[in-house]
């Protein structure tokens, strides 16, 4: 997925390789997705080393790389400091010689595809065995392993009723390790989110179907407020797969979208966390509450034009405005307005202060409000391509031709030295905003219109 979107972007803004390498690198972090995908490249660098230092700097330079402050480097302080750990080891040096003694017994049974009772019995106890060790101080160098060899063997060994039998018990049993040691888990939670009904076919590029069991597990990941916000943010991404790649029921859907809509409301979130939840909340493909408020809608628009809220999120807010659920009934005029707004706020702070670190993150998740990140995906462009909302596809498409200078204006910039962009850039934005104002300032039915709007 990274690739075909810094490729189609640099077609776009012609920025030099230099940048566009460090663009990458900077979208290549930020749009990690907790699968087997981003849970390979970020954690197959800390296999055999100290996770708790190793992960703290990574999560330090994910943060740096959008601007946001630096994440707790220190495994002393914030890295394990939120709510209570539970230190006590779950498994015993017996328990791990019966593990290792019974594993080709183990590797027979999970290539079962009629399961006997007695294979039930085994695979159920070895996988509580395989998750649980990793509550063991002597493990908490090998917690990316031992994820990685269970989540090997489901996706590589496990038939379908194998994994019908085993996965609950994964689940189950990293559940019982969400108060452990933070690198614990992380693991814990990661382990979660990679579960799937059916692996991935790589060279057809179908991504894997994810276990729609994970969903209770991570809403009261996200709902805890004692929970680590790092917990969070991977339960956040984790969520996200499931509703991009899997199947969930419009029921599910909607206790996704609320808890996140919820945890949205809540004062002086994480920059990271609530940048996450954003782009999570965007994908779940729910328009209206059960009051038929369209709320996902109203809550980014809300973000979005809120000078108080960070960059990084109001740019987030941008990009899912782009791509969550609407219809006719939706002010797609005012939507595109603040989101030129935005931009041309975004290139006037950018010449104020072109050395700021988000902004060339912002400029692109402000492009991605009009054109999709990937193929198969969902932009204003698009979207306005057909109905419902084709009515507003010249609209659209004119306010597009005023935002892409300026997003060039910041991604083909000198990273070294940038300068700042050329008044006539925004001045070409401000003159279509003083031609386009919307008709009001209401995004949808049954909700107030917007604050800070127009």
């Amino acid at each position: 997925m990274i690739g075909p979107v810094a490729i189609h972007c640099a077609a776009e803004t012609k920025f030099p390789f230099g940048s566009r390498f460090e663009f990458r690198f900077r979208v290549r972090f930020d749009m990690l997705r907790t699968n087997t995908r981003a849970g390979d490249v970020v954690f197959s660098l800390i296999r055999n080393i100290k996770t708790a230092q190793v992960l703290a700097a990574l999560l330090g330079t994910a943060v740096a790389l959008s601007g946001l402050e630096t994440f707790s480097r220190s495994p002393d302080t914030a890295l394990y400091a939120q709510g209570e750990v539970n230190n006590q080891e779950l498994v015993t040096d017996a328990q791990l010689q019966q593990l290792k003694r019974n594993g080709p017994q183990l590797f027979t049974a999970m290539g079962q595809g009629n399961v006997k009772q007695s294979d039930v019995a085994l695979l159920k106890e070895m996988t509580q065995i395989q998750v649980l060790q990793m509550s063991r101080q002597d493990k908490r160098t090998d917690l990316a392993d031992i994820r990685e060899r269970l989540k090997r063997d489901l996706n590589l060994r496990a038939t379908p009723a194998v994994r019908s039998v085993m996965i609950p018990e994964v689940i189950k049993n990293c559940e019982a390790l969400l108060q452990h040691p933070l690198p614990v888990r992380l693991n814990a939670c990661l382990l979660i989110t990679e579960m799937n009904e059916e692996p991935g076919q790589i060279a057809r590029q179908v991504p894997a179907k994810p276990w729609i069991g994970m969903t209770d597990p991570l809403l009261k990941v996200l709902s805890d407020p004692e929970q680590h916000v790092a917990v969070k943010v991977i339960a956040a991404n984790g969520l996200m797969r499931l509703c991009q790649d899997g199947s969930p029921k419009v029921d599910v859907r909607s206790r996704i979208a609320d808890t996140m809509i919820s945890e949205l409301n809540k004062p002086d979130l994480h920059e990271w966390y609530q940048r996450t939840l954003v782009q999570a909340v965007s994908y779940t493909d729910v328009l209206f509450d059960k009051a038929r408020r369209p709320y996902i809608v109203q809550k980014l628009a809300e973000i979005l034009v809120d000078s108080k809220q960070p960059w990084s999120v109001r740019a987030e807010a941008a990009a899912g405005l782009g791509r969550t659920n609407m219809n006719g009934e939706i002010n797609v005029s005012l939507v595109s307005h603040e989101i030129v707004r935005f931009a041309h706020e975004m290139g006037q702070q950018f010449n104020a202060n072109p050395k700021a670190p988000y902004w060339r993150y912002c400029a692109f998740r402000v492009y991605t409000a009009y054109k999709p990140e990937s193929s198969g995906k969902q932009a204003l462009l698009t979207r306005t391509q057909s109905p419902p909302l084709s009515g507003y596809r010249a609209e659209v498409a004119s306010a597009y031709d005023v935002v892409l200078p300026v997003v060039n204006g910041i991604l083909s910039n000198n990273v070294a030295n940038p300068k700042a962009m050329p008044a006539a850039v925004l001045d070409k934005a401000n003159t279509w905003l003083d031609q386009n104002p919307p008709p009001n300032l209401t995004i949808g039915p049954n909700v107030k219109p917007l604050r800070n709007a127009g």
